[in-house]
């Protein structure tokens, strides 16, 4: 060590220490605003640093087995650094979370026990910013993995300059008499942001809704698709005259493995002894997380979430809105895949049926919008075959993402936004559960696994999404966060395979807004065209100035259409106006 000091201080030694200060100095500051190209970083410095340590151990004795021991433990640790990257990062969030905890409590140990009052104070500032930080990183994953990627380039920078700095001036040493005044001062404006952070968090995190003990089942799912296994009041908002409860049933997943599914079911509250009809009533996306069910809110059958749910109430009709498996309950979500979703939509119906006071009839509506118009287009292409018992009167498609492969075609083109990292998420993980060929590994850059999979914790509606976006921000300048090949490969075969084709034996409503900016219209005007050269009875309907969620909104000349059609259709005319 001594060679290496005398070194630096030689004309030599002083340009090399400048050279590679300049360096780190350049490579930190290209990292600042590529957070995950640092983290790699991050985690192959460790990955060196615990080489060089195994190295070093070992070569100051050799003879000293347990430092054998050691050096092969850090190797080993080295290797995993290396092979389990994304492991390594996705972890790095509670890790840091723990090493912040224990710093806090070493921080007021030093308070306690020893140094003056001036120091006492600042420790005890430090520890409580260091808790507060500690909550924060295990509650903000996704950004305290950014903030972790971002640091890391901060460290390189000042390490750059502080090489620099010396190089120019080997004698520069600050003084120590400044030293607790500026520990001081760093740590009140850390606590400050800190505590600002802690605030800003309980704001965003204000109502957001939990799921209670009525989603889980620890028994075994019955074989039965359909059969309910719980009941229990629904204590939401309710339409004018109707009652209305939550039922946990029995379904089955595209493979046809068992699945748990949850829904609330609204029918009059007048008594009745005719058998009712039924609307089976399929909501569109609000995330893939099982707090993001609509029976776990209180909103889940208005006029907001159901267009119209007072017409049908009015009409004596039974309404059942299924949440699908994986919201509310456990199990895989099977956002945008066809068969599992429709799977649900019809032993949603088969559960309402079995509610008593509902007096519900084996005749059914189906009616969704957006990503429920897919799983409506769904449920009546497999209703002969799945639930054949079930009469399905007339199937309606609202502003319906029928083609998911030309969604993702959208989303990963040049359209992509910090938006759309947040929605590719809600495919990406939910197909990576349903589809063995589709994995995270393949489809992600290897440091943001917990980001995508934080993503996807996330409801739509809630502020927390707020977050998901500055985040996907935040990676902008990154390399891409995804790496999905949608032109071929597993995830374009899933895709491809989950489009609706719009083939369904009853008589079928297609409605949009002409400029939807979330489902392009060319979507609806393709599946008509299809529909229509194949001599499917199919009426379409486009709004002008509408947008994705106003098509459906209270006021919507959709909803008159909607319920027109329903009319015409009992009555026994089957109407078409084919827009190709």
């Amino acid at each position: 060590m001594g060679h290496i000091r005398d070194f630096s201080r030689t004309i030599g030694g002083r340009i090399v220490i400048a050279g590679l200060g300049a360096v780190l100095t350049v490579v930190g500051g290209l990292l600042v605003t590529r957070p995950l190209t640092a983290l790699v970083g991050l985690v192959a410095s460790i990955g060196v640093g615990l080489v060089v340590g195994a190295v070093l151990l070992v070569a100051r004795d050799r003879t000293a087995a347990w430092r054998l021991v050691v050096a092969v433990a850090l190797a080993a640790c080295a290797v995993l650094c290396f092979v389990f990257l994304p492991v390594v990062v996705r972890f790095l969030p509670p890790a840091i979370a723990i090493l912040l905890l224990v710093h806090a409590l070493w921080l007021v140990l030093i308070s306690v026990k020893r140094g003056t009052i001036v120091t006492r104070i600042t420790c005890f500032v430090q520890a409580v910013a260091s808790v507060l930080l500690a909550v924060l990183a295990w509650v903000w994953p996704d950004i305290a993995t950014v903030v972790c990627g971002a640091g890391f380039a901060i460290a390189v920078v000042v390490i750059g300059i502080i090489l620099l700095v010396r190089a120019i001036r080997p004698s520069w040493v600050r003084s120590r008499r400044q030293r607790p005044v500026l520990r001081g001062i760093g740590a009140l404006v850390v606590l400050m942001l800190a505590m600002v952070a802690a605030w800003g968090s309980v704001q965003l995190r204000t109502d957001l809704a939990s799921v209670d003990d009525f989603y889980t089942w620890d028994a075994e799912i019955p074989a039965v698709s359909g059969q309910v296994l719980r009941v229990a009041p629904y204590h939401g908002v309710l339409p004018a005259g109707a009652d209305a409860v939550r039922v946990l049933y029995a379904s089955t997943y595209s493979d046809g493995s068992p699945a748990l599914a949850s829904a609330v079911v609204a029918y009059p509250s007048a008594a009745t002894w005719e058998p009712r009809q039924i609307l089976a009533w399929q909501h569109g996306t609000t995330g893939v997380a099982r707090s993001c069910a609509p029976s776990v809110g209180s909103q889940a059958i208005t006029e907001y979430a159901i267009p119209g749910i007072s017409r049908a109430i009015d009409r004596g009709w039974v309404v059942v809105a299924t949440d699908y498996p994986g919201q509310g309950t456990g199990g895989r979500y099977p956002y945008l895949v066809g068969e599992g979703e429709g799977r649900a939509t019809l032993d949603g119906i088969r559960a309402a049926q079995q509610i008593q006071d509902a007096q519900a009839s084996n005749s059914a509506w189906i009616w969704g919008h957006s990503q429920g118009g897919h799983a409506t287009l769904w449920a009546g292409q497999i209703a002969a075959e799945y639930a054949p018992e079930i009469e399905i009167l007339g199937v309606a498609a609202l502003s319906a993402a029928s083609d998911p492969l030309a969604l993702a075609e959208r989303i990963t083109g040049v359209e992509s936004s910090a938006l759309g990292e947040v929605v590719t998420s809600l495919v990406l993980v939910p197909y990576a559960d349903e589809y063995a060929d589709v994995s995270l590994s393949d489809s992600v850059h290897p440091a943001g696994h917990g980001i995508v999979e934080t993503f996807a914790s996330r409801c739509v509606t809630d502020a927390p999404t707020l977050v998901s976006v500055l985040v996907g921000m935040a990676l902008s300048f990154d390399a891409p966060l995804y790496r999905i090949d949608v032109a071929s490969g597993p995830t374009h075969d899933r895709l491809a395979e989950n489009i609706a084709d719009g083939v369904v034996p009853a008589p079928l409503f297609l409605g949009q807004w002409a400029d939807d900016e979330v489902i392009p219209i060319e979507m609806q005007r393709t599946l008509d065209a299809s529909l229509c050269e194949a001599g499917r009875t199919v009426e379409v309907h486009e709004y002008p100035g509408r947008t994705h969620m106003g098509v459906i909104a209270e006021g919507s000349p959709l909803i008159d259409d909607l319920y027109d059609w329903a009319d015409a259709v009992t009555r026994g005319e089957l109407p078409s106006n084919c827009m190709s």
